[in-house]
């Protein structure tokens, strides 16, 4: 039967190295992508739905390493408490968390923060619940976007996945060694 240890760490590896590829086909295939896009008005909605489900999933992802990789350590006795496992989470944190708020900082704290619980854990505390009709794209009304606006958009979020891809990469290469170095 396999300990409960390595397998907490073995999922929260594998987490890692999820949120390690989404953050690199964001960076590579899907925001390249929408510059072909016909209107800069499509784009920017395309865009807006990426950067959506992007910040969800990487909060999620990082969530669930964080959870599974300190209940290992946790768990673990005191000589099997490795610091690469703190090390891991700290940056998975920093890959997800941090970097969000950096680039939200627009956003301010507060706000930033309810946004972050909602995205995690799908309650609205003290947010506007989103109506039925809020999630109809409506095809007539076609709004001018400046088209430099969203390619600006489109480079900013590149960079946060990319940078995102090498911190995440960063501790999931830290995991990999972790787990192949662990003796029983």
């Amino acid at each position: 039967m396999a300990c409960p240890i390595t397998v907490t760490k073995f999922v929260g590896t594998v987490s890692l190295g999820l949120l390690t590829g989404m953050s690199y086909s964001n960076a590579s295939i899907t925001i390249p992508a929408l510059k072909l896009l016909p209107s800069s008005t499509a784009a920017s909605r395309c865009l807006n739905e990426v950067k959506r489900l992007s910040r969800k999933h990487a909060l999620r992802l990082s969530s669930l390493t964080n959870t599974c990789i300190l209940f290992a350590y946790s768990i673990s006795p005191p000589r099997r408490q490795h610091p690469y496992l703190v090390w891991m989470c700290v940056v998975s944190t920093v890959s997800s968390y941090g970097l969000d708020l950096f680039f939200n900082r627009h956003m301010g704290l507060k706000n930033w923060t309810l946004a972050t619980i909602q995205d995690t854990t799908g309650l609205s505390l003290g947010l506007t619940p989103a109506s039925k009709e809020d999630d109809l794209v409506m095809v007539d009304a076609e709004e001018d976007v400046n088209g430099e606006s969203v390619q600006r958009e489109m480079d900013r979020e590149r960079r946060l996945q990319r940078v995102r891809t090498w911190l995440a990469g960063l501790a999931l290469s830290m995991g990999i060694v972790g787990l192949w170095g662990d003796k029983k």
